[in-house]
């Protein structure tokens, strides 16, 4: 995968997390098989660093690129690629942050319609989240949990591509798409919307926003 096909802009708001940015301080690396509880989920991007998640939509709305490789959807059938963030989960256990190695999470996802702030970069700025819009002639906002048929949670094929993560499916890594352009849109004179993720696993659980943006 080449991640330079990745046009990511990326935010994320980490509720129950590390109170701390990454880059202070490390982490150490535990033995501990994944029936161990962890005391917290640290979520970092594809580059290591924490508080930093959003990604680009298509045109019209934005200029992300999708990465190489196939999509399929929930029927194994090609389906159109979209951009892509990676976020990366582990499980954290005591005061010297020991990494339980093989934690994995459940994942999912909700459009915001609420106030949050995203964090922006890595020195900690927050800005606003705008509230996702439904596109004229549409009711409501669509449900992008892995149950839905408009999911925006993807994992990585073990032959290359991307595919929905299935309900309940376990993983240490996935990937967020902006929701459908023709369901989902910006708010009048707004330039972003958040989407709600959640990990859950070995008796923790986090949520961030996701800040889907062409300017970060």
């Amino acid at each position: 995968m080449r991640r330079q096909a990745f046009q990511l802009v990326a935010a994320v708001v980490l509720t129950g997390l590390l109170s701390a940015c990454a880059g202070q301080g490390g982490y150490g690396f535990g033995g501990s098989g994944s029936n161990t509880g962890i005391d917290r989920i640290v979520l970092t991007n594809n580059s290591g660093q924490a508080n930093v998640f959003f990604v680009a939509p298509p045109p019209p709305l934005g200029g992300g690129i999708p990465p190489q490789g196939q999509f399929i959807d929930k029927n194994g059938l090609p389906t159109t690629p979209v951009p892509l963030v990676q976020v990366n989960a582990a499980g954290v256990k005591g005061s010297q942050s020991v990494i339980v190695p093989d934690a994995t999470f459940t994942w999912t996802a909700t459009l915001n319609t609420g106030e949050a702030n995203y964090y922006s970069n890595q020195g900690g700025i927050q800005k606003p989240c705008s509230p996702a819009t439904p596109i004229t002639g549409e009711a409501g906002l669509p449900d992008v949990s892995p149950f839905s048929t408009t999911p925006v949670i993807w994992v990585q094929l073990a032959g290359g591509g991307y595919a929905p993560l299935a309900p309940q499916q376990l993983s240490q890594t996935v990937y967020i798409s902006p929701a459908p352009e023709n369901l989902v849109t910006f708010a009048s004179g707004k330039t972003n919307y958040c989407i709600a993720l959640t990990a859950v696993g070995n008796g923790a659980q986090t949520t961030t926003e996701v800040a889907v943006t062409s300017a970060p």
